[in-house]
């Protein structure tokens, strides 16, 4: 059995991993270097001819294996090798490490600093003031379970392999990442795009680790023990980068709607008040001794208003609804109503001039325009929307096709979660300075439908809400499952809502959009086709969810 970084990984999550998995296809299935088969497969190997490009003395790709065990291959790979260096590319920006700081007296100090190689490395520091935290940051890169820590593991693993198979080599191993500060100037990629790291400062501490993480899946292994185990939050990383791939399989007993996760920040857990004082509750702790339904906490536990109206909600079957909050902040809204949706792509390279790593580079927009209170055809002449070509920078016509469009009015921009569309408008302001006028009067006018049914404190205390009704959610139905994502709101007023539509979400929809430079001309058209009918039902839905909500305000409720 072959056994790399991510393996090991996998198999140290808990002695059920093993017996469940098939160990002939685990050495391929799950691969998070920057080799990875997946949708960013022609931006990393861009990303490595760069970076071969920059440093052509190197030697491409070394694969290593060592047999630590009669069944056991430890095997890896290393992308560059230069003399007793070797480099290994992931796809991850530098950003999360270079932030880790530490306090030493009044002073804060970068965990990372640059040696004279211009390679990043672990500041050694013995002489701290007492109440120093750098401790807990080089504890934290020392956590497997912690993002960081993952890295830093996977480094120590091809560290430790190397040792193994050239035990009196000198080396060094560095990891290359993307540099998330850098702007490509659309025409040369720098040297400038990555960042190197040594990690090698930590791997004292993670020899013996690495070693004993390896027995220890042997022994998962040869208990061979499918019955169930505890969960644990940090192995199975639920809803995670790097969730197990059994977690269907591990989670099947929790109920698909209004389970315990259903209630908001339920990883919080939940405190019971006794007369020996507060005891607070695990969520993990309360599923695995059986607590998997909203139903099965106490109410007496439910602290939170927001928890007591979803039990409310779930128990009663009917809906909450504040009319006065919901009908005070629609009433802010200017016809005609222009409804805007961005899809953005998170490249991992900069495709065009002033982009970074893993820019949410827009490439498309829908807009509806209600010109007339509660009447709106979903292909009518009021629809608008543009999809780039994926193989030419086409931004400045759809910013000119966008301002064209909304500022033809000056009345509100209706968005979902207003943060997304806001922050792309504001880099499209840094992209052409000359537009920012016209950009900022979007901007100016945008309105949050999310903070309809949800909340937004700062509106309702200064109209003269008190401070516990400003607090409190505006808006919630059982099906909602704690999630207020426009896509489960718009089914509670509509049961049909986007069930014909073949892409699903933001991620299936710029993975496809990616797709679309390989497809032959009838799938690229029909995959075109996909990407607008999606964009259109999330503006036409946010128009649906207006509509629904009048339903259930006061009598004859108008905007106008």
């Amino acid at each position: 059995m072959k056994v790399t970084a991510t393996v090991l990984l996998n198999y140290i999550r808990c002695r059920r991993f093993a017996a469940l998995n098939d160990a002939e296809t685990e050495y391929t299935s799950q691969d998070y270097s920057v080799n990875s088969k997946n949708h960013y497969a022609n931006y990393i190997n861009m990303f490595q001819d760069i970076f071969f490009e920059h440093n052509q003395s190197v030697e491409k790709n070394l694969n290593l294996s060592y047999d630590f065990h009669a069944d056991i291959q430890l095997s890896d790979n290393f992308h560059y090798q230069n003399g007793n260096n070797l480099y290994v590319l992931i796809n991850k920006t530098s950003k999360d490490f270079l932030k880790l700081a530490f306090r030493d007296g009044k002073q804060r100090i970068d965990l990372f600093y640059k040696n004279s190689e211009n390679i990043y490395e672990i500041r050694e520091c013995n002489t701290l003031d007492k109440e120093s935290n750098y401790d807990d940051k080089i504890q934290k890169l020392l956590t497997r379970t912690d993002d960081l820590g993952r890295v830093v593991y996977r480094y120590a693993f091809k560290k430790y392999l190397f040792q193994k198979v050239n035990p009196n080599t000198p080396n060094k191993i560095y990891f290359v990442m993307l540099n998330s500060d850098y702007v490509y100037d659309g025409y040369q990629y720098t040297k400038n795009l990555y960042s190197i790291f040594d990690f090698s400062y930590l791997y004292k501490d993670y020899k013996d680790i690495i070693d004993a993480d390896i027995y220890r899946m042997i022994n998962h292994i040869e208990l061979n023990d499918f019955t169930p185990c505890a969960l644990v939050r940090n192995e199975c990383n639920k809803e995670d980068d790097f969730e197990c791939k059994f977690v269907n399989f591990c989670y099947a007993h929790l109920p698909k709607e209004n389970s315990i996760f259903d209630f908001f920040h339920a990883m919080r857990g939940f405190d019971e008040t006794t007369e020996q004082g507060v005891i607070h509750h695990d969520t993990y702790d309360l599923i695995n001794e059986g607590h998997v339904d909203i139903s099965d906490i106490p109410i007496s536990w439910l602290k939170d208003e927001k928890h007591l109206m979803q039990r409310y909600c779930l128990e009663s079957g009917l809906m909450y609804v504040n009319e006065h909050k919901i009908e005070a902040l629609l009433k802010t809204l200017k016809y005609p109503l222009i409804y805007l949706d961005f899809e953005a792509l998170p490249c991992l390279l900069p495709r065009y001039k002033g982009e970074k790593p893993y820019s949410q580079s827009v490439f498309q927009y829908s807009i509806h325009v209600e010109l007339k209170e509660n009447y709106l055809e979903k292909d009518g002449i009021k629809h608008y929307e543009f999809i780039t070509n994926p193989t030419i920078d086409q931004r400045r016509e759809l910013v000119e096709n966008l301002i064209r469009i909304i500022n033809t009015y000056d009345s509100s921009v209706v968005v979902y979660h207003q943060t997304f569309e806001e922050l792309r408008l504001k880099e499209m302001q840094e992209l052409f300075p000359e537009y920012r006028i016209e950009l900022q009067k979007i901007i100016d006018r945008l309105f949050d439908l999310e903070e309809v049914l949800k909340n937004n404190k700062k509106f309702y205390l200064e109209n003269g809400f008190s401070e516990y009704e400003s607090s409190r959610y505006n808006f919630y139905h059982k099906k909602l499952l704690g999630s207020y994502s426009l896509k489960k709101v718009v089914k509670v007023f509509n049961k049909t809502a986007c069930q014909d539509l073949v892409i699903k979400d933001g991620v299936a929809a710029y993975k496809a959009y990616m797709s679309l430079e390989n497809l032959e001309p009838t799938e690229r058209d029909k995959t075109i086709q996909n990407l607008l009918d999606y964009c259109k039902e999330d503006t036409y839905s946010m128009f649906e969810i207006i509509q629904g909500l009048k339903k259930n305000l006061s009598k004859n409720f108008r905007i106008t």
